[in-house]
């Protein structure tokens, strides 16, 4: 009978020991770490896989929250000791400290064990280091959020580029207008009417570099590259803050990797970049008690070279961190900035192939990152001429092709002034039937016509009569396209002066 029953109960004490064989054999071949403390949090039991922190045959009888960050621990304990009291297990995450002091990022869930009476004698922990699982999660994340950064801020560049096109419209009649007052004499013998003609110049220029710097933000054709050294560049913008910082007690840390290639860049432009960033890393250290430190590094990575501009100040609220380049976006006192420093940043930086982002340091202070491509000097393509100096020849034809009447009234006084015959267009097809019957020696074109873009209309002329291929400017208050960039003619950016404006047309125009 006795035999019977041990049969039936799976056999004798060889089977036990068999099972305890197999239960030991899956727990040391386990990936997730297996740990049997008891009521009180101490190990009685390890799996293999606990060696990153010590011989798992001598961590039984240790206290497992020994090993748990400080900031952690008194939360994990909170749950422990709830397990034990309610019988009911909790998954959490938490960070435990190495032997060598490094941070390993634990995911665990705690199982109990009841004794005889009921209550919880032991618990089962199942732990999973999750560190580089987090890790790679927070870098998808980061990504996810600058792609959308950049998907937010394309279709921002668009509107903008629309809104800077019916701005500079008006405001080229309002700054030309003024020109045309301040050469007529009645104008010049009053200074009361002179000064307010000055003052109403002055601000539409201050119009004119706001509508600037959003359609820098905005535009998509590319900048005057030439071969540049990042780290000299860097050295230079310091430079230029040199004064303003040792006033402020601000300390230059430079880590400039000595081996960098050269790339193509628009000096001016980058430089506008590099300077933005030092000053407002100074801005943000300004309620910096202690020692303010501003460090400048730069790197080849794979590719490209890579720009860090760090401050110790307080950071970047983590709200702020996706808007800080959106326009108009500033969290500084009103009439301490616009607001655009950084979305012109990130203008220039993407014209030039690269991305520009902003992070916070653990322990505080904020660092930019600007990426730029390493690129090859041979594709770049050559500039265009320069327009030239001298006077023009009497008589000489203008047809000008535009919808918007006041630019229309400006160009044709501004002709009279330069002693040029003008004649006008409204819309394309007025344009082509003048131009179809007639003989211009220059055909100034805005870029965006009703029905018909410039750059179409002039592919048209040139099929029509070919000399007007060198005698054609493209007038634009958008903030460029394709369409320019592949078009071989002058181009006169709205709102202009009437400077540029007779610069534009000396370029195609025969001189006395």
């Amino acid at each position: 009978m006795a035999d019977e029953k041990t049969a039936a109960s799976g056999g004798g004490r060889g089977s036990i020991e068999e099972t305890g064989a197999y239960f030991r054999l899956i727990a040391e071949n386990l990936t997730d770490m297996v740990a049997l403390v008891d009521a009180s949090g101490r190990r009685l039991y390890c799996t293999p896989n606990y060696g990153f922190l010590d011989d798992p045959s001598r961590l039984p009888g240790t206290d497992s929250f020994n090993d748990i960050h400080p900031e952690d621990r008194e939360r994990i304990k909170d749950i422990f000791f709830e397990t034990v009291r309610t019988g009911k297990g909790r998954s959490t995450q938490y960070r435990m400290v190495l032997k060598d002091g490094s941070v390993r990022r634990i995911q665990s869930q705690g199982v109990a064990i009841k004794g005889p009476d009921g209550s919880v004698s032991k618990v089962l922990v199942v732990s999973r280091d999750v560190t580089e699982m987090n890790a790679a999660a927070e870098r998808q994340k980061a990504l996810e959020a600058q792609l959308f950064q950049a998907e937010k801020l394309s279709a921002l560049g668009k509107t903008i580029s629309g809104v800077a096109h019916e701005l500079n419209n008006p405001l080229t009649g309002i700054m030309g207008f003024c020109q045309l007052l301040l050469r007529d004499d009645s104008i010049q013998n009053n200074s009361r009417h002179r000064e307010d003609v000055i003052t109403i110049f002055k601000e539409a220029e201050r119009c004119q570099k706001i509508v600037r710097d959003l359609t820098t933000f905005a535009r998509k054709h590319k900048p005057e590259k030439k071969p540049l050294g990042v780290n000299g560049l860097l050295e230079d913008s310091i430079n230029l803050q040199e004064y303003q910082m040792s006033t402020h007690g601000v300390k230059v840390e430079k880590d400039l990797c000595p081996d960098l290639p050269k790339i193509m860049a628009d000096r001016h432009q980058l430089q506008q970049v590099f300077v933005n960033l030092m000053v407002n890393a100074q801005d943000a250290m300004r309620p910096v008690s202690g020692g303010k430190t501003l460090s400048v590094r730069t790197r080849k990575t794979d590719g490209t070279i890579r720009v860090e501009i760090t401050d110790n100040g307080p950071g970047i609220p983590e709200e702020n961190l996706s808007r800080i380049f959106e326009p108009f976006f500033t969290t500084k006192e009103v009439g301490k900035g616009t607001g655009l420093g950084l979305s012109l940043s990130y203008g220039i930086v993407s014209e030039h192939g690269g991305r520009i982002w902003a992070e916070n340091v653990p322990g505080g202070g904020a660092r930019f990152c600007v990426e730029i491509p390493i690129t090859d000097v041979r594709d770049i393509p050559a500039g265009k001429g320069e327009g030239r100096a001298g006077v023009f020849r009497e008589g000489q034809r203008i047809l000008i092709v535009d919808d918007e009447e006041q630019i229309i009234k400006l160009v044709v006084r501004a002709c009279g002034l330069l002693n040029l015959s003008s004649d006008t267009a409204r819309d394309p097809a007025t344009a082509r039937r003048k131009i179809a019957a007639g003989n211009y020696d220059c055909v100034l074109c805005d870029y965006r016509l009703p029905g018909q873009n410039g750059a179409e209309l002039f592919q048209w002329a040139v099929a029509a009569r070919p000399e007007l291929k060198k005698a054609w400017v493209l007038m634009t208050g958008s903030t460029g396209s394709d369409d320019l960039d592949d078009i071989c003619c002058p181009v006169l950016k709205k709102p202009f002066s009437l400077e540029a404006l007779e610069e534009a047309l000396g370029s195609v125009l025969k001189r006395a």
